[in-house]
């Protein structure tokens, strides 16, 4: 095996979330992170995605450890999918340690799974591996960046992180070590890109604090919050200003009720005694009395802000005199369903803020300034943008080079399932996998193919017909015509179409088709079912498609008498 160190990203690399990368060095291979995303295909019964790790099947034997840098669902998400398929020994901090227990334990993983929880600046040996967890800010508590040492050379991958050096829990950012790797001598920094494309500096968590206590001064009704379960810094803000202001506070949504008790039981939120209440008791409560720290910041169907606004919530509404502070970014692709909510909102009087009225959010990841602080302090080699889409790739890439003083061939831009060789003095990229995703339906737990979610998405758009043809078994003759049972497909299905035309106007034509290509089949085709439905399936497809456009799912009956 040649002296090489491969990079493969599985997910991260061009698309929000799902962030999963393998090191590979000989026949060992370190898994960094394993993440789920949220796809385009929700609306098909599927909620998230994941790395298809069928890839690493060929690898089984290779893989020696999973390293988490945080606990964010785009890093954290697909662990139980993973160590279902391979079983081996996971590194991360004790809050994300937290985190994943929870989810381990709903997946019935937890007795079997080997945790290491690690603390900042602990140096382990993994193999041929030596990974030195970093501390970095996010808007999640215990976040590391890692510094691995390989054969080859010294490999920083930043995690998500951005410069702060006064974050609200725990201690900033350790540039210290960053700067020590930098004069030691760094090879490749594999480096977070959200942000790539906003200048200056990521403001600290802290920022927020002022606009919170102007809006608990401001208000005289209800504050009901809504932001990130994970953002752990701003949850302490919030329960910091409303005990300031005399306010109880009562948390709501799933997500949020578990992250408030990892995060208590685990010393990272400092909560005083009585300031949490459960529903019933804010019900009693006056309204300029109680805070409802809730989820549904992306306007989520089945969080608790949206059920607020559209239904009632275990007996609560969203009512005139509320404040309503949107305390979270927008996702890209959650636009439409803020949007509607909002408007729900609006629809029962309460007042709206968010981060473009007042500063109640503040970013977690890297701006292009902290990119150079960041970059400087390691001084590498070769930087190699990771995490977002790729015009943020681009961007980051373009920053370093004009800004950094990069040389074009030490900026290397790489994509899902490129397999990146660095050698010591080399970088380049020498391969392509075909890495695809995995889909999982709502009830979190079951994995469906991509032809399973291809077919719902053709059904939803192209509908589907039934047909039903009975042969005489003896003769191979039809009996009757066919019968055929259209959904959702123009020209098919029952109704009016333009101009008074019925909508299944096509029908009787397709009849006819079904009937031509049961008298004209082969004595091979008719004394075999499965090449007769196929060959109707054929051919009515051919009809349909040649007449309306549509691409139904066709699925023929044949009943033998």
């Amino acid at each position: 095996m040649a002296s090489v160190l491969e990079i493969i990203p599985l997910g991260g690399i061009g698309e929000f979330g799902m962030n999963c990368m393998a090191v590979r060095y000989g026949d060992e291979m370190l898994i960094l992170d394993a993440g789920m995303g949220f796809p385009e295909e929700t609306a098909y019964g599927v909620d998230v995605s994941i790395p298809n790790f069928n890839f690493l099947d060929e690898y089984k034997d290779d893989i020696t450890a999973i390293v988490l840098t945080h606990g964010h669902e785009d890093h954290l998400g697909a662990l139980p999918y993973l160590l279902k398929k391979f079983n081996v020994p996971v590194y991360c901090s004790h809050f994300t340690a937290g985190l994943a227990e929870s989810k381990l334990e709903e997946h019935e993983l937890l007795g079997d799974v080997l945790l290491h929880r690690v603390e900042p600046r602990d140096v382990v040996d993994i193999g041929v591996f030596q990974v030195e967890f970093i501390r970095v800010s996010h808007s999640l508590v215990d976040c590391f960046s890692l510094g691995i040492k390989t054969p080859v050379g010294t490999i920083i991958h930043t995690g998500d992180y951005k410069v702060d050096e006064t974050p609200v829990i725990g201690e900033p950012i350790d540039l210290r070590s960053f700067r020590r790797y930098g004069q030691d001598g760094v090879l490749a920094l594999l480096s977070d890109s959200t942000n790539a494309t906003v200048p200056g500096r990521t403001p600290s968590e802290r920022a927020v604090i002022p606009a919170f206590e102007e809006i608990f001064s401001e208000a005289k009704g209800r504050i009901i919050v809504a932001a990130f379960a994970s953002s752990i810094h701003r949850l302490q803000i919030v329960l910091d200003v409303a005990q300031q202001f005399n306010r109880h506070v009562c948390v709501l949504g799933r997500s949020m009720q578990k992250n408030v008790e990892v995060a208590e039981r685990l010393g990272y939120l400092d909560i005083p005694d009585g300031l949490l209440v459960s529903l019933n008791e804010a019900k009693m409560m006056s309204d300029y009395e109680i805070v409802f720290l809730v989820t549904g910041s992306q306007g989520e169907s089945r969080a608790a802000l949206s059920q607020m606004a559209t239904q009632s919530y275990k007996g609560l509404m969203v009512e005139e005199g509320d404040t309503v502070v949107l305390s979270a970014r927008i996702i890209p692709g959650n636009e439409r369903l803020i949007s509607r909510m909002i408007g729900f909102i609006y629809k029962r009087g309460a007042n709206i803020i968010e981060e473009k009225r007042r500063l109640v959010h503040v970013s977690g990841h890297a701006s292009q300034e902290d990119i150079r602080i960041m970059t400087e302090a390691v001084r590498p080699k070769f930087v190699v943008p990771i995490h977002g889409e790729y015009r943020m790739l681009f961007r980051h890439k373009e920053f370093v080079k004009n800004h950094l003083g990069y040389k074009e061939e030490n900026i290397i831009l790489i994509e899902n399932g490129d397999v990146l060789e660095l050698d010591g003095e080399r970088a380049a990229v020498i391969d392509k996998r075909e890495i695809g995703r995995t889909f999982i339906d709502e009830s979190g737990f079951q994995e469906i193919g991509s032809d399973t979610v291809r077919e719902r998405k053709q059904l939803a758009y192209e509908g589907a017909v039934t047909v039903v043809v009975t042969i005489d078994e003896e003769t191979g003759e039809l009996e009757g015509e066919p019968k055929i049972v259209a959904r959702g497909v123009r020209g098919l299905s029952a109704g009016n179409g333009f101009g008074g035309r019925p909508e299944n106007y096509l029908l009787e034509d397709a009849k006819r088709v079904v009937t031509a290509a049961i008298v004209g089949a082969s004595r091979q085709t008719l004394s075999d079912e499965t090449l007769l439905k196929e060959h109707v399936r054929v051919e009515l497809k051919r009809f349909i498609q040649k007449q309306t456009g549509a691409r139904p799912v066709i699925t023929p009956v044949i009943v033998l008498i």
